[in-house]
């Protein structure tokens, strides 16, 4: 089987499954590393877009969406492939490493003005909000820090009395996203080919008492 053949035969079913749109675990663990680099070679078409964008806007950037629409689908077929397994991290060596890290809920905040205006509200009552609200020519929300005080309102109960102070309704200002797990990927310089070499790198188990990394290191 030529090499070329091989790789198009090994993402067959990576293509199949985004072709149908459903995510699921794949068939075989070692697949992620195809759905890591088939992400490395997207990622790289992203980049070179983003390069471009400035000369061809709307065209460049509806082609963003969907490699990027394509990024998330396989992030979202490797973390179920990893929990299907019961794996944290996979390493292959030579290629890349892939592991799945748990991210706490955040806060989406739909309406900004809507928003600002809250905390205005909110800092009239002698709320400490200014680490959220950054004042350059207008306001502008610091996402992280508007994240760490809506957890604080939402912990102390004083959320629900500050969004009702939204003129459109609290519904309108934020709404928190449910925590998700993300994939982190590290990827491995290319080292020349050795003819004389034949040996094929591959995951290799290390013993059953491990639960956070079941693979060796490089």
């Amino acid at each position: 089987m030529s090499e070329e053949y091989e790789h198009v035969f090994r993402r067959k079913e990576l293509n199949e499954m985004y072709s149908a749109g459903e995510i699921k675990p794949l068939d075989d663990l070692y697949l992620i590393e195809d759905a890591a680099l088939t992400i490395q070679s997207l990622n790289k078409k992203l980049d070179f877009y983003k390069g471009y964008k400035k000369k061809k806007a709307q065209d460049i950037s509806d082609e963003m969406k969907v490699l990027q629409n394509q990024v998330d689908f396989f992030k979202s077929v490797i973390v179920s492939t990893l929990k299907h397994n019961k794996e944290k991290s996979v390493k292959f060596p030579g290629s890349c490493n892939v592991s799945a890290r748990n991210q706490k809920s955040r806060w989406r905040i739909d309406d900004e003005e809507e928003f600002i205006n809250v905390l205005q509200e909110a800092k009239k009552d002698g709320e400490e909000v200014d680490d959220a609200l950054e004042v350059i020519t207008q306001y502008n929300i610091r996402k992280r820090e508007a994240d760490k005080l809506l957890d604080a309102w939402e912990q102390s109960g004083k959320l629900e009395g500050f969004l009702k102070k939204a003129k459109k309704g609290p519904k309108s200002v934020v709404e928190k996203e449910p925590p998700v797990t993300t994939v982190a990927l590290k990827f491995f310089e290319q080292e020349p080919e050795d003819e004389d070499a034949e040996e094929l790198a591959v995951p290799v188990k290390k013993d059953s008492g491990s639960d956070i990394d079941d693979y060796d290191s490089i």
